[in-house]
């Protein structure tokens, strides 16, 4: 359904995210060892995979909306899950390109539901440059959590993003991907409860491969930005109050498998955000940051 951002979000969008384009700086090296990752793996048939957690929003967090937008149990109405702009809304929206691939509800504790979606991509930038000449699936495990639950969501995406653990994810058709932990990019979708809680703590660093992370939620850079090492790559982050709704995870996810530069991948989200929201790519692009910003040493 068609579902616009609850007043509090128009209106704090509409003051902070006017501002104008900042300038791009050059790629961390960490971003060559990520798509040497993805290249190897493609070109030995197996897929990208994207591991996001989505807390969906919650009324016991923050103003979501009535009729069920803020009702964090509510997988049909919920604003960050089953609106336009929700994650099985927007992913699931005429033309995306998505194909459902699987479907389960309650397979933790936590998380209510999950879905697997596919894509078949042709290799581009970064990827043909590495030697992928046929096409590769993309695949997004998306784990929707319970709104109440969201300090486990925040707790799970540090494990995944630091730890190395594999979560083997069975799909209808035979395939098992290789989620959690083991992703290739590890990322959130939800209200930024790092604001909130005093008690968090980043575990420790697990070793594991080089990842790529994105962070959607209003201000996340501020508090996530110095946390990725050179092996954990921040594709795409927010330096100001947004609708943190999937669009431009979606966009930074297909740039990034497009085998874009940060700088690629930050324009791309930005615009998905824009088409989404209905508002304009000059009017939002200042809310999304990586280290292709000239803002991002600036905090």
């Amino acid at each position: 359904m068609k579902v616009r951002p609850p007043l509090v979000f128009a209106v704090l969008a509409a003051a902070v995210l006017s501002s104008t384009p900042s300038r791009a700086g050059a790629d961390p090296p960490g971003l060559d060892a990520l798509y040497d990752r993805v290249a190897k793996d493609a070109r030995a048939g197996r897929p990208l995979v994207v591991q996001v957690h989505v807390a969906l929003c919650d009324n016991h967090q923050l103003v979501c909306g009535g009729r069920g937008l803020g009702d964090g149990d509510d997988l049909e109405k919920n604003l960050y899950w089953a609106t336009s702009g929700g994650l099985r809304g927007w992913f699931g929206r005429r033309g995306s390109g998505w194909t459902l691939a699987a479907r389960e509800r309650g397979a933790r504790g936590g998380v209510i539901e999950t879905l697997v979606w596919r894509r078949r991509v042709e290799p581009s930038g970064a990827l043909a440059s590495r030697g992928v000449r046929a096409p590769f699936d993309v695949f997004v495990v998306a784990d929707g959590w319970r709104g109440r639950a969201i300090d486990r969501a925040i707790d799970a995406y540090a494990a995944d993003l630091f730890g190395a653990e594999p979560r083997a994810v069975a799909l209808p058709d035979g395939t098992t991907l290789a989620a959690g932990g083991a992703a290739h990019v590890v990322a959130y979708v939800g209200h930024d409860r790092w604001m909130d809680r005093d008690d968090f703590a980043w575990p420790a660093p697990g070793g594991g491969p080089v990842k790529g992370t994105i962070a959607v939620a209003c201000f996340s850079a501020d508090y996530l930005a110095a946390v990725p090492a050179p092996a954990r790559v921040p594709l795409l982050m927010t330096r100001d109050f947004l609708f943190a709704g999937s669009h431009s995870f979606e966009g930074a996810v297909r740039a990034f498998a497009a085998g874009e530069s940060l700088a690629g991948i930050r324009v791309a989200a930005a615009r998905a955000y824009a088409d989404g929201e209905g508002k304009s790519f000059a009017r939002v692009q200042y809310a999304f940051t990586n280290p292709s910003d000239a803002h991002w040493k600036k905090r």
